[in-house]
């Protein structure tokens, strides 16, 4: 797979929409944003976001691969984070479940584009 493969994925978007379904889900649950869990889970979310962010527009191959690394860093903390927030019945099973399969889904995609960056 080439780079322009890679970004054609747009990754960006998809770890946005999570972040932003993160967002929705605990909006309305002022007790629940008190957790140091969810608000830990919440802010973690949103710096993978800014990483993918980063990681695309970058036009160095070393500060890419330091991006991709960095959010594939943060992906692999919010997966403990959200079986806590499970665990503390600050998530639903389904909720759960549906995040962790996406999040999943994008460590792969992470994986793969550092390794076509030359990372690893």
């Amino acid at each position: 797979m080439s780079r322009s493969d890679f970004l054609d994925l747009d990754l960006p978007s998809q770890c946005e929409s999570l972040a932003g379904e993160v967002n929705k889900v605990y909006q309305h649950l002022p007790w629940a944003v008190k957790n140091e869990a969810v608000s830990r889970l919440k802010r973690q979310i949103h710096e993978l976001s800014e990483q993918v962010h980063k990681s695309k527009a970058s036009t160095s191959a070393l500060k890419t691969q330091r991006h991709l690394k960095e959010a594939l860093g943060l992906a692999h903390e919010c997966v403990p984070l959200m079986s806590l927030c499970l665990k503390k019945n600050l998530l639903s099973d389904e909720l759960h479940d549906r995040w962790i399969k996406r999040l999943g889904a994008i460590q792969l995609q992470l994986e793969d584009w550092l390794k076509g960056a030359g990372g690893r």
